[in-house]
């Protein structure tokens, strides 16, 4: 049996509690059925922290896609658009990582800065981790 790598299928059994709860988001947000238990399984990893940040966008935003909007294709341009979207969260949350190693020897002036540029990516995970560094580094000033 020689199959391609390309597919990869999981047979889900759901209990009623599950496929309701699955059928419900399908009509909400108008999904396909497939979409309708990738998007819960997509936002699952993330929380769960096995699916970086860029790649969650991606996925989310491709499984977020109702049957009536999928019906638009499209255009390379766009796809460019996206991916180098999921870059460019890539390369943030790598930055922060690194400000996060190196936060004990920043000067207070450039953990202000890097505070600054936390709070407008709050969505990475590098930068949510960032902003709590400070809060514990300030409460632990004042207390």
């Amino acid at each position: 049996m020689n199959r391609s790598f390309n597919d990869h299928h999981y047979r889900l059994y759901l209990d009623r509690k599950l496929y309701l709860a699955t059928i419900q988001l399908q009509a909400k947000m108008g999904l396909g059925k497939s979409f309708s238990a990738m998007l819960p399984f997509v936002e699952g990893l993330h929380a769960m922290g096995f699916l970086c940040d860029a790649d969650y966008e991606v996925y989310r935003n491709k499984y977020s896609i109702g049957l009536e909007d999928a019906v638009t294709v499209k255009t390379p341009a766009q796809i460019f658009r996206e991916e180098k979207k999921a870059n460019k969260y890539k390369q943030l949350n790598r930055h922060f990582g690194g400000v996060l190693a190196q936060w004990s020897g920043l000067k207070d002036k450039t953990k202000q800065y890097h505070l600054k540029e936390a709070a407008k990516h709050k969505n990475l995970k590098n930068a949510k981790l960032v902003l709590e560094l400070a809060e514990q580094e300030l409460n632990s000033i004042e207390g």
